[in-house]
C-alpha cells in the first residue's frame, strides 16, 4: 500500500497468521467512529469481536494496483468486505477472477456491501480525478477463530514485517535462537531445517550448522552472557530481538552424538531451546554417511568437513568391520550405559569433521538418553525420516514440527529432499546388510523401549512393518512428541481441484452485492 501511494486510516488490524488482533485508538477511543462503522457489521450479522481488520483505504487518481492475490493464513479464514464510500464507477476499474486470464470487470458502487474472495486475482485502477475511498474489513465466522486482542495506546509504536506485528514494548520476549535440530547426521536434518526456514516467520541464520557448542565453542568468552553474545552472531539477533513474533534456529547434527560436550554448554548458554530429532533406519543412515564421506566432489572446504578420512581407501564392508571391532575393543554394546559410552567412546571421537562414528551414530538410544535426562521430554520432537515420503506426508509432519517449536501452520511448498546425492542403494540381502541388521537389532530394541515399546523403531522387521500399518499418527513414548504418519499417496490432481473449486465458488458469489436499504441517515 505504501509503495502504491494508498492512504489509510487504520481501525483494526491483525498479523498475517491471526496470532493477534490490534485495536487502534481511532476505534476504541472514538465513539463517533464506532457509531459510523458498526451498522455495516450489524447489516451482515457480524459481531464486532469477529472483525479482525478494518480500514479506510484511499486510492489516489492515476494509481493502479496490479493484478495480485492476498496471501497469509488470515486470508483463508476470513471474509473480505468492501464498502465504497467515494468512487466513480465509470473511471475506477475493478477486475477480479480465479486466474489472471479470466478476470472480469465489476462495478462496485456506493450503496452496496461487496464480498470479495481475495484469494482470487484482482486488480484496480483509478482513472478518475478524485480519490477512490473504500471501507474495507475482514471478519471470521466463529468465536473460536478470534485471535487475542491487543489494545493500542495513542502513539504506541509497533514493528511490522511482511507477516508479523509486534509491540516495541515486547522487544526481547522471545529468546534467540528458539530451536535446535540436534541430529542424527544423514537422517533428514537438512530437509527439516530448510522446510522450517521456508516459514515466513523464521529468519535464516548465517549458517545452517553453527557447531557452536562443539567445534566452534569460544574459549575466550568467560561468562554465559559473553558466550550467548558469540552464539547470537550466527543469527540476525537485532531483528529477532525487535520482532519476537519471528524466530531462528540451529541445525547441527553432531550435537546428538557429542552429548558429553554439548549438553553442559547448552544448559549454560541457551537452556530454553526446543529440540527436533530426526531418526532413520540406521543401516541406510550408515550407508548414506559412507557415501557422503568418500564423495570426492565439491570444494576443498566441503571435503575437509566430510572428514578426508581413511574411508576413502576402504570399501563400505571394510569400514563396517573396522568399526564393529573398534566398538568391541572399547567394550561398547547395546547394554552399555550412556555414562559408560561417554567415558569410553566419546573422548576418542575427533572434533572438526563428520567422517567418523559410522555405526555409533545409528545407536540412537544411547545418544538420546543423556538429552532426555538433561531437558524435559516435552521439549523434544522425534521425526522418522521414513514418514516424510511424498508431498502430503512431508507437509503433515512439518505442520506438527512447526507447532512443536511455536510456529503457526504454514504449508511447505517445496518438499523435495535436501542435501542428497545419487548412489546405488545397498543390497538388503548382502552379507554386510545382514551383519548390520544383527548389529543394530538390540540397539533398536533399546530405542523402542525408550519410547514405550514402540515397534516402529525396529527397522527392517515384520513387527515394524505391522506397527506402521496400524499407526494412527499419535504421539508415543516418554513425553516426546513422536511424529509418524501412514503412507498417503499424493493426489496429483488436488491442486487442479483446488483451483476449480475456487473458480466455482467465485462464480457462485461473483462480487455479490447486498444493498443496505436502511442504515445511518436512511441509506449506506
Amino acid at each position: 500500500h505504501d509503495r502504491w501511494g494508498v492512504g489509510k486510516i487504520m481501525f483494526i488490524h491483525c498479523d498475517d497468521f491471526l496470532q493477534r488482533v490490534f485495536h487502534f485508538p481511532w476505534w476504541h477511543l472514538d465513539a463517533e467512529w464506532r457509531a459510523v462503522l458498526s451498522p455495516y457489521w450489524e447489516a451482515l450479522g457480524v459481531p464486532t469481536n469477529r472483525v479482525v481488520r478494518c480500514l479506510l483505504a484511499q486510492l489516489p487518481p492515476g494509481v493502479t494496483i496490479p493484478v495480485h492475490h492476498d496471501t497469509g493464513l488470515w486470508v483463508k479464514h476470513t471474509h473480505r468486505i468492501h464498502v465504497p464510500v467515494v468512487t466513480d464507477i465509470e473511471r475506477v476499474v475493478f477486475r477480479a477472477g480465479p486466474c489472471e486470464e479470466s478476470i472480469t470487470r465489476y462495478a462496485l458502487d456506493v450503496g452496496g456491501i461487496y464480498e470479495l474472495n481475495n484469494q482470487s486475482k484482482h486488480f484496480v485502477a483509478n482513472h478518475g480525478t478524485v480519490p477512490r475511498v473504500h471501507l474495507i474489513f475482514d471478519y471470521v465466522d466463529t468465536d473460536d477463530a478470534i485471535p487475542p486482542l491487543v489494545t493500542l495506546g495513542t502513539a504506541e509504536p509497533v514493528v511490522q514485517t511482511r507477516r508479523s506485528i509486534d509491540l516495541v514494548a515486547d522487544a526481547g520476549k522471545r529468546p534467540c535462537p528458539s530451536f535446535c535440530i540436534i541430529g542424527a547426521q544423514k537422517a533428514g536434518t537438512t530437509s527439516v531445517y530448510e522446510y522450517l526456514e521456508s516459514h515466513p516467520l523464521v529468519l535464516r541464520g548465517v549458517r545452517r550448522e553453527t557447531h557452536f557448542f562443539d567445534w566452534r565453542w569460544n574459549k575466550f568468552a568467560k561468562t554465559p552472557q559473553a558466550q550467548l553474545a558469540k552464539y547470537r552472531e550466527f543469527f540476525d539477533a537485532e531483528q529477532l530481538h525487535n520482532c519476537p513474533s519471528l524466530m531462528s534456529g540451529d541445525s547441527t547434527p553432531s550435537y546428538m552424538l557429542h552429548s558429553d560436550t554439548v549438553i553442559p554448554r547448552i544448559k549454560r548458554v541457551a537452556p530454553w531451546m526446543q529440540y527436533v530429532v530426526c531418526l532413520r533406519d540406521p543401516i541406510k543412515r550408515a550407508y548414506s554417511h559412507y557415501q557422503m564421506t568418500v564423495d570426492q566432489s565439491g570444494t576443498e572446504q566441503q571435503k575437509a568437513i566430510r572428514g578426508r578420512s581413511q574411508w576413502v581407501k576402504m570399501s563400505f564392508e571394510e569400514v563396517v568391520e573396522a568399526e564393529i571391532s573398534e566398538l568391541a575393543g572399547l567394550g561398547i554394546t547395546a547394554e552399555t550405559t550412556a555414562a559408560e559410552f561417554a567415558e569410553r567412546y566419546l573422548p576418542t571421537r575427533p572434533m572438526g569433521h563428520g567422517g567418523h562414528s559410522l555405526l555409533a551414530r545409528g545407536m540412537y538410544a544411547i545418544q538420546l538418553e543423556p538429552w532426555l535426562e538433561a531437558f524435559p521430554a516435552e521439549r523434544f520432537m522425534v521425526v522418522r525420516t521414513e514418514d516424510m515420503k511424498g508431498t502430503n506426508a512431508t507437509r503433515e509432519v512439518m505442520y506438527q514440527v512447526q507447532d512443536h517449536i511455536g510456529l503457526p501452520p504454514d504449508r511447505v511448498e517445496d518438499t523435495a529432499p535436501q542435501n542428497t546425492r545419487a548412489y546405488e542403494p545397498l543390497d538388503s540381502a548382502s552379507d554386510v546388510a545382514c551383519k548390520l541388521r544383527e548389529f543394530y537389532a538390540p540397539h533398536n530394541r533399546r530405542l523402542a523401549s525408550l519410547f514405550g515399546g514402540d515397534e516402529r523403531f525396529l527397522w527392517g522387521t515384520a513387527a515394524a512393518e505391522a506397527a506402521e500399518e496400524e499407526d494412527d499418527g499419535t504421539s508415543a513414548g516418554i513425553g516426546c512428541r513422536f511424529v509418524t504418519l501412514p503412507e498417503a499417496p499424493f493426489d496429483a490432481g488436488q491442486e487442479e481441484q483446488d483451483v476449480s473449486a475456487m473458480a466455482a465458488e467465485f462464480q457462485e458469489y461473483k462480487v455479490n452485492a447486498t444493498a443496505i436499504e436502511e442504515g445511518p441517515g436512511g441509506s449506506a
